[in-house]
């Protein structure tokens, strides 16, 4: 058997990416191959459907980047053995034009994001992007900022919301004026430009605070500038954004790639050797960072703050969100100190309680009793805050799960999204499941809200062959021609996870089904006596 060990991360290499949130690669894949991804990647739609999500089918080649064992063996130590290439993938094309505004992706419509900001800490989803050309600086690559994939953006987002309402009743009221067809026949990029351009013209003194507030942000990115052949991987939350106008003349191709953790850690899953921080301890950020090194680890987080509740509590204040999100790690390592983050996470301060969330979250178990008191007769929208902290704590909460599971049928719908994303992240080392988890996963997957199947089968597919019933192989199989393409995807992952011979085929069956063969045409070309080989010109890149 093959040792991989070696294309393992260490522990400097963890640490580091626990850090700065990225980490950089160079493919052992030949120039030429390069050069094939782009010239098979120009004729593509960004967007789709020849393209984006359906991009591996256009250009199935690219597997054999992503299979490569240095490639795999990052992957194996961030996110453990039996990560998932997830469903969402894209090809960004930097045409000669601008920089795009930093962001955190799924800024909009992140289901983690509750209370609009408050995200996942723990690496449970990472992103890589590759470039399949040369990228200098001069050709715009994609910018991050370091160190920025735990901090909320509070004034920024704050800005950003308004300015996306003002947007949006600008873009209605483009189509109020025209009827649908007329609407539909209008350049949808040459639209939004109209937009942008007037929303600067009306709103100048709300794009000059925007600019403001994100001035910091942009001096601090960096550019993830490299030859052709370079992989980055980076934290899902971390702020980025292209760089810089691409002027070269030549379109720039950064395609990304989404993974997904399916398994909570529970020991390291990269060449470890010792269990000491060996990184920065006087930055704001050295408490988040510890945590979740000690999770990565499977341990529990046993650092005390030595600083006193009544300081903590004013940092805690800081419009500083780094500050202000340390200050809430270090009261959740003290008892007084969990009393003063609870009081936050009741009030009605939104952006006070959703950095209190943090320092609850990382208190983990210790946490759990007064969030389970609260539960039971808490408002609806408490009670989904509620259910949110008990999942993030995951496998430190399973005593939980005979309280969370109820709420799975709730009549509200955030509570049921909530409450079985929850049982997935909870239940992973009970073994076997409780029927009550096996009834409550089967019936969700036949809920009339999309997220709530789509979690359901999310927990199904990280759960593996515990939840393997007849009955849910039968409903994975109908959900296969769901409506919603994230239930499609995870439908297909759990089928394959199940460790069942019937849901495998009906796994392999439903994907030759549906292969895509991105050629135009095939078997029209006329048979000579020689050799048939393929005829194509290379782009250089």
């Amino acid at each position: 058997m093959k040792d991989d060990t070696p294309y393992l991360l260490d522990d400097d290499a963890i640490q580091q990416f626990i850090v700065e949130g990225y980490l950089q690669l160079q493919s052992d894949q030949p120039r030429d191959f390069h050069a094939r991804m782009y010239e098979e990647l120009e004729p593509l739609d960004e967007t789709g459907p020849r393209g984006h999500n359906n991009l591996l089918p256009c250009v199935p080649e690219l597997q054999n980047m992503l299979d490569e064992p240095k490639v795999v063996g990052a992957l194996t130590s961030l996110l453990g053995p039996n990560y998932y290439l997830h469903f969402h993938r894209h090809d960004h094309v930097n045409y000669p034009d601008g920089a795009q505004a930093l962001h955190k992706d799924g800024d909009n419509h992140s289901h983690n994001a509750m209370d609009g900001l408050r995200r996942y800490h723990p690496t449970r989803f990472v992103m890589l992007l590759y470039y399949p050309q040369d990228t200098p600086v001069e050709m715009g690559p994609t910018g991050i900022v370091p160190r920025s994939q735990y901090v909320t953006r509070r004034d920024v987002d704050r800005l950003r919301k308004k300015s996306e309402r003002i947007k949006s009743e600008i873009y209605q009221s483009y189509r109020s004026k025209l009827d649908a067809e007329a609407f539909r026949g209008t350049n949808r990029f040459q639209r939004y430009a109209e937009m942008e351009a007037d929303f600067k013209e009306m709103h100048p003194d709300l794009v000059e605070d925007i600019n403001a507030a994100s001035a910091p942000w942009e001096e601090a990115k960096i550019p993830l500038s490299g030859d052709a052949g370079t992989i980055s991987i980076v934290h899902f939350d971390i702020v980025h954004g292209r760089y810089t106008a691409n002027v070269t003349g030549k379109q720039r191709h950064m395609v990304k790639f989404l993974f997904a953790r399916n398994e909570e850690p529970t020991a390291p899953t990269w060449n470890h050797r010792s269990k000491a921080w060996q990184g920065s301890e006087d930055d704001p950020q050295c408490p988040i960072w510890k945590n979740v090194w000690s999770w990565h680890l499977g341990t529990s987080d046993n650092t005390t703050s030595q600083r006193d509740v009544n300081e903590l509590s004013e940092v805690l204040g800081s419009r500083d969100d780094a500050i202000a999100l340390g200050a809430s790690y270090e009261l959740g390592s003290k008892a007084d100190g969990l009393s003063l983050l609870f009081e936050h996470f009741f009030s009605e301060d939104l952006d006070l309680r959703a950095i209190a969330a943090y320092g609850i979250v990382r208190a983990a178990e210790q946490a759990l009793p007064e969030l389970l008191s609260r539960l039971e007769t808490a408002d609806t929208d408490v009670q989904v805050r509620i259910l949110d902290l008990i999942g993030d704590i995951g496998l430190h909460a399973s005593s939980a799960v005979a309280s969370v599971t109820p709420f799975a049928t709730s009549t509200d719908v955030p509570l049921r999204r909530t409450a079985i994303e929850a049982i997935g992240l909870l239940t992973q080392q009970q073994s076997p499941l409780d029927d009550a988890v096996i009834e409550t996963l089967t019936n969700a997957l036949k809920d009339e809200d999309a997220i709530v199947v789509r979690n359901a089968t999310f927990a199904i597919a990280k759960l593996g062959s515990k939840a393997c019933t007849d009955e849910i192989i039968d409903r994975l199989r109908n959900n296969l021609y769901h409506w919603h393409h994230h239930v499609r995807g995870w439908g297909i992952e759990a089928l394959q996870r199940l460790d069942d011979p019937r849901a495998m085929k009906l796994a392999i069956r439903y994907l030759s089904s549906t292969r895509w063969d991105p050629s135009a045409k095939s078997g029209d070309r006329a048979l000579t006596e020689q050799p048939m080989k393929e005829s194509r010109q290379l782009v250089s890149s």
